[in-house]
């Protein structure tokens, strides 16, 4: 079966990079929260934020041949990544100096702080997770598609998990976290399996006029879902 649109300059597209890049954001965002209340260093946050945005499109992109690699021909990911965690540390460390010295700023610095006894951060890295993980399932399943890696039912959700939850991983790794959720119980990978293959199925068999559509859909279907496992604690099937 083939797909219903022509997806030969689609990870150049425009939209495409946009998506990718909300993906990379979000999970550097969920790596700075990490590294923000596990005390680690700015080289640390780094690592934190790089893993998990482009840790897993790495791997993808090796096994499907992608010459040069999407970090290298699309440089944006990596500025994106040190534009955020910069970004981050100026806006901590100026909260962190203005809290209790300037009376300017107390409203700001009271905001932070109960913002973060009503947002945990669990909460925070849910949310941003929710976000990475569906941008990152859409963009691996079209990149299965983009360079032909058939069979496509198979390749697209494979590429939707190695996209969307290995650079994940590799972030547990890296903390030495005994517990990696997402290998130890989490309903995560499994949420990017299931909506890789609805994409996949999707583009193979509804009409190109759909394919806008159908990506925005899946997209909403899997932060939907992240949340609502999160909400309800609903656990992986276990080996």
């Amino acid at each position: 079966m083939e797909p219903a649109y022509n997806f030969d300059n689609i990870v150049h597209a425009w939209w495409f990079v946009r998506l990718d890049l909300i993906g990379t954001v979000a999970f550097a965002l969920s790596g700075i929260t990490i590294a923000r209340s596990e005390s680690y260093s700015l080289t640390g946050a780094f690592v934190l934020a790089s893993l998990p945005a482009i840790g897993g499109s790495l791997i993808m992109d090796l096994i499907a041949g992608r010459k040069p690699v999407g970090i290298i021909d699309q440089p944006s990911y990596i500025i994106a990544i040190i534009v955020v965690v910069l970004t981050a540390k100026m806006v901590m460390a100026f909260i962190d100096m203005a809290r209790g010295r300037f009376l300017f700023f107390f409203d700001l610095a009271y905001f932070y702080v109960r913002l973060q006894q009503t947002i945990t951060t669990r909460t925070a890295l849910v949310l941003f997770d929710s976000i990475g993980l569906a941008s990152f399932t859409a963009t691996g399943v079209l990149t299965a598609i983009q360079f032909n890696c058939r069979p496509f039912l198979v390749w697209g959700p494979v590429f939707a998990v190695l996209n969307a939850s290995f650079g994940t991983v590799l972030r547990d790794v890296f903390r030495a976290d005994a517990g990696n959720p997402v290998l130890k119980g989490s309903f995560y990978a499994e949420i990017a399996a299931i909506w890789g293959v609805v994409l996949t199925a999707a583009l193979l068999w509804l009409p190109a006029e759909a394919t806008y559509w159908v990506v925005v859909f899946s997209i909403f279907g899997v932060s939907v879902m992240r949340m609502v496992v999160y909400k309800l604690d609903i656990r992986a099937p276990m080996f």
